[in-house]
């Protein structure tokens, strides 16, 4: 309320010299301000339809492309084939693939070897 009472000196005399140069205009600017200010007041009345009458539709149509996309996708999980007992015996009877049964030793040990858990050994940290 201090403020209010503070302002209205200056406000008065504002009002005051603004009304001073509005008489001094003549008569063919004032009816172009009166002709601008009444076609302002008179586009306040009116709706716009901008995007805001758009937005609503446009986000339920992305909710909706959204939740259908997420229905139809195809399934993520990589598919692995399964093995073929007959396949693995052919290649190993192969006698390009006999060098295998020289080092019987390290197979045996390499299958005793614990499961990796994903983490990078020294061999991989190039990568």
């Amino acid at each position: 309320m201090a403020e209010q009472n503070k302002d209205e000196p200056w406000l008065a005399k504002t009002v005051q010299q603004l009304d001073e140069s509005a008489r001094d205009l003549d008569a063919a600017t004032l009816s172009r301000l009166n002709r601008a200010r009444q076609a302002a007041l008179a586009e306040v009345g009116r709706k716009r339809a901008g995007w805001s009458m758009w937005l609503p539709g446009l986000a339920m149509a992305m909710g909706l492309t959204l939740a259908v996309g997420l229905l139809l996708r195809p399934a993520t999980s990589p598919s692995i084939p399964a093995a073929d007992p007959a396949q693995d015996f052919a290649m190993l009877s192969e006698a390009d693939n006999l060098d295998m049964y020289t080092d019987l030793e390290f197979y045996a040990w390499l299958d005793a070897q614990p499961a990796s858990d994903g983490s990078l050994s020294d061999w991989d940290q190039d990568i």
